[in-house]
């Protein structure tokens, strides 16, 4: 790779960090699971015709490739994550659903003992 492919990767991928809505692909994850995920893997955004202007068919192919992996990788994160935070919530759920049960048996068989 020599250094005028290497730059035209680096504003590839720096675009498509800024141009992803990072966002929309965590609701995605949150709401559609691993649909979400599997809708982010497929979808391959284009990058804006305008950036082309006056380049030659060589750097729009490279950048092409490299904005589309960048943002497919943003995208796959995002969802992933949004997957994963409702799992999270219900093994709080869970570890807090235990220790007030677990809290409230030893309560009451405590208050019962004293009784019997």
């Amino acid at each position: 790779m020599n250094a005028n492919q290497h730059q035209t990767y680096i504003s590839a991928e720096t675009d498509a960090q800024n141009d992803v809505n990072k966002i929309i692909w965590l609701v995605a994850g949150v709401a559609l699971n691993w649909i979400g995920i599997l809708i982010a893997y497929i979808y391959q955004p284009p990058p804006p015709a305008t950036r082309f202007f006056d380049k030659s068919e060589e750097f729009r192919l490279f950048y092409t490739e490299a904005y589309k992996n960048k943002s497919r990788s943003i995208q796959l994160t995002y969802s992933i994550i949004g997957c994963i935070v409702p799992f999270g919530f219900l093994i709080i759920g869970w570890i807090t659903m235990f220790t007030y049960t677990a809290g409230s048996f030893m309560f009451f068989s405590n208050f019962f003992s004293d009784f019997f």
